[in-house]
């Protein structure tokens, strides 16, 4: 098997995993999901740092933020200072849960087909793919936008992200 054969086979698993993943969220964009989802870990956070996350420019989050508010999903906090936070309503936290709920199956269903040797491999394999991923923190954060930060143990997501700044 060759290099490009194997980076082909794996840009393809890459494509059927996150066409698998968006399949149930609604009409949200794939930024209003890791809004959701990145929300769900955080009390609140400014647009500034949740545009950071989700891989928008601030004023592309803004408008998203205000589309999540008129959806009844968030809601804008009062403000400390010039942040204004923002987070996740009751409706907002349940269709997160959802969202994080059918990404998981999606992914566990993918890894049934491995055996349980197999999976030790491939886990360990994951971990060395997703540390050589990684640029610095800030693309950590991005990178595990829509992870379910439990699940992978205290200290052992293999692309750490520190916790951002608390809203001001």
């Amino acid at each position: 098997m060759t290099k490009k054969a194997t980076a082909n086979k794996l840009g393809a698993l890459g494509l059927a995993l996150v066409d698998a993943m968006a399949e149930g969220c609604g009409d949200l964009s794939p930024s209003a999901t890791a809004a959701l989802l990145t929300l769900r870990h955080h009390a609140s956070l400014g647009t500034t740092e949740l545009a950071g996350v989700v891989g928008l420019s601030q004023p592309a989050c803004t408008r998203m933020v205000d589309k999540l508010v008129a959806d009844g999903l968030v809601s804008r906090l009062p403000a400390s200072g010039r942040i204004v936070p923002i987070a996740l309503t009751d409706e907002g936290r349940r269709l997160g849960e959802l969202i994080q709920a059918r990404r998981l199956g999606v992914l566990r269903d993918m890894v049934e087909v491995l055996d349980k040797k197999d999976r030790k491999d491939f886990d360990r394999l994951l971990d060395k793919l997703l540390a050589a991923a990684v640029r610095d923190p800030g693309h950590a954060r991005r990178i595990c936008r829509l992870c379910d930060r439990r699940a992978c143990g205290e200290g052992a997501c293999p692309s750490p992200m520190p916790e951002p700044p608390p809203a001001e």
